[in-house]
């Protein structure tokens, strides 16, 4: 069990703290929902520092750009494991994979795409495993009619499969079925035509996350339906890509109260954290309410309070109307459910407020600091003597 005393006295606020054993629990509860022929593929931009912790637990990575890339390479993690996705890749980045690395896939989400990994397959004679993205309708994959060029052009790529994705905080179960639906009847239509057999469809379904108080729900029923749902797929490997869903419930962000006013608005709490470090989806302004804690745990009367954080703009708002026993300059406020996100999705750099360190609580119950305190200031800094 996290001590978070210890934790706030030791690397003081504000700071994420990912628990590994929550992880584990978390990723083992996954497995055991679904299937065993179904693959977990772990989205790494839910959370780059617990990359390493769940390359033991899942199948593969989803790696979205070249900096996700040198993170998950720098930890030597398998490259037979690895995904390389998103919607940019450039020539460069990819013949750099390319010439130096045996990787797992590599999706096309373009003409480009499929352009530069069928030159760089000849060129270094090099039979690529590609995944065509097929689009939802967004930004993201190609149409149907590229999809069949892709296929009817294809010279030296091994086409796998297909990647679907439409979005994220899915609670639809009908919506999930019919693009099921849709992915089983395109991809018999497309074996059929072309001759081609695909072995893998990977989908991510956009498993939901529920934040805040209230918005709790079946998830075990949800995922048999889910489950149900994949079961339909046949004679192919399911790969389900997720991110939130693995990693949202392992993390903790820890904040101090530093000051304390009333006016005829009513009780603010200032902490020295804030929106810059803490991102729920689905927030509209701080009106719902997360899950959290305030420590120390004492007997009071209770109060509302809004909470904000420390920069200099009104949004600043990390709970509005919360009902809690009175706070007092110095307790914590502990939010819940932070594991995906928060750490890379916040507006880090407003204000040049320093980045917040990162501490992993491993599977000894060990605490292991990954990231110290990074000041914005440097990176805000106009240097006048930068070498062009």
């Amino acid at each position: 069990m996290i001590d978070y005393d210890y934790i706030t006295k030791k690397f003081g606020t504000p700071i994420y703290v990912y628990d590994i054993n929550e992880l584990d629990k978390r990723i083992d509860h996954l497995k055991k929902s679904f299937s065993n022929d179904i693959s977990l593929v772990y989205a790494v931009k839910a959370n780059t520092f617990i990359a390493k912790e769940v390359e033991s637990m899942i199948d593969k990575f989803e790696i979205c750009s070249p900096g996700e890339f040198e993170i998950c390479n720098n930890l030597n993690i398998n490259h037979n494991k690895m995904v390389i996705s998103g919607v940019y890749k450039n020539y460069e980045f990819i013949e750099s994979l390319v010439k130096n690395y045996d990787i797992n896939r590599y999706t096309i989400e373009s003409i480009e795409h499929f352009e530069i990994l069928d030159e760089l397959s000849i060129k270094y004679n090099k039979k690529l495993n590609v995944l065509i993205r097929l689009t939802s309708g967004n930004q993201f994959g190609v149409s149907e009619e590229d999809f069949k060029h892709i296929i009817a052009n294809n010279k030296n790529l091994v086409i796998k499969g297909i990647e679907y994705f439409s979005g994220t905080q899915k609670h639809s179960i009908k919506r999930i079925n019919k693009e099921i639906d849709y992915l089983i009847l395109f991809s018999n239509e497309m074996e059929k035509e072309y001759n081609i057999t695909f072995e893998e469809i990977e989908y991510g379904p956009g498993l939901p996350i529920f934040y805040y108080e209230g918005d709790e729900f079946d998830e075990d029923e949800f995922f048999k339906e889910v489950n149900e749902a994949l079961s339909r797929i046949k004679n192919k490997k399911v790969l389900l890509e997720i991110g939130r869903s693995i990693a949202a419930s392992c993390g903790n962000y820890l904040t101090t109260v530093v000051d304390l006013k009333s006016n005829q608005n009513g009780n603010f709490a200032i902490v020295d954290g804030g929106i810059n470090h803490l991102v729920y989806y689905g927030s509209t302004l701080a009106m719902k309410i997360p899950h959290l804690e305030v420590l120390p745990k004492r007997k009071a009367d209770s109060d509302i309070y809004n909470i904000y954080g420390s920069l200099c703009t009104i949004n600043d708002v990390l709970v509005k109307n919360l009902s809690v026993r009175k706070v007092e300059v110095g307790d914590i406020f502990v939010f819940k459910n932070v594991g995906a996100y928060s750490s890379t999705e916040g507006i880090s750099l407003f204000l040049s407020r320093d980045l917040p360190k990162i501490l992993i609580y491993n599977k000894n119950k060990e605490y292991k600091l990954v990231r110290n305190t990074i000041k914005t200031s440097e990176i805000n800094f106009p240097n006048y003597e930068v070498k062009e």
